[in-house]
This record gives C-alpha cells, structure tokens and sequence, in this order.
C-alpha cells in the first residue's frame, strides 16, 4: 500500500474528514471542532501526488502531534508546534532507517533522495535536518 492510502487510511482510523476545499492562499488547513477534526486541502496547491501527500501529512502531523495553532500562539509556540509537526511528517515520509540504507547505496544527491522517497527536496532537507538534530545522522 503506497503512502498516500495510508495516510488516508489513518484520517480514516481518527475520523478525520479530508476534503478538497479553497482555502484562500493555504495549500492546507486543519479544523478541529470539539472532538472533531476536519482537513482542508485546497485543489489549487494539490494536484499531484507528491503535493497531496505532502500537505496531508503536514496537517495530519498537526493532528497526531497536538499541535493545531490556537488563536493569538506566540510566534515562538508556532514554530515549536511546526517542528514538531514536521519531525513525525519526517518520520512518516522519510523513515530513518530506510533514508540510511538507500545511503549506503550510494543515493546521495538531494535530488536523488527526493525522488526515491517520492518527496519535495525540501521535505529531504527537512529530514536531514531532524535526524542530525537526534543524532541519528
């Protein structure tokens, strides 16, 4: 099962409802009412696979996480709530020890990281950043 349909799959699990709506100038955006949570992912930043899967794994890390922002969050606890955030998308997209082996075959290259992962080579960058920040890498 590719990593789109499990990520869709978790909502699924969490009752998260994904839908494809406009939100303005955000590529994505999550609600939460009470218990509830919905997904936003706006038609006009996800029309490929890679941009879908990347946004919604963005929002979902935001749900797994806690890290929904609150209205009037402090610069400070946005960026805390997104590295977080970004940390289980890294997690999810880019598992460590996959990222190790296809190393150690010789993919090396940001781009060619990227490709193989299926992600943005900022999503690698991002993942390179964590780990070492672990010391995983």
């Amino acid at each position: 099962m590719d990593k789109l349909q499990k990520l869709y799959d978790i909502a699924e699990q969490h009752d998260i409802g994904v839908y494809y709506y406009d939100v303005g100038e955000a590529e994505a955006a999550t609600i939460k009412t009470g218990p509830t949570y919905a997904i936003a992912l706006n038609p006009r930043y996800n029309r490929t696979n890679r941009s879908e899967l990347e946004h919604l794994s963005h929002e979902l890390g935001h749900v797994e996480t806690g890290t929904l922002h609150k209205v009037g969050a402090t610069e400070e606890e946005i960026l805390r709530g997104e590295y977080r955030c970004t940390a289980w998308v890294v997690k999810y997209l880019v598992p460590i020890d996959e990222l190790k082996e296809v190393i150690a075959h010789g993919y090396t290259e940001v781009w060619e990281l990227a490709e193989y992962f299926g992600v943005s080579e900022e999503c690698i960058l991002d993942a390179v950043k964590i780990y070492r920040n672990k010391g995983l890498l």
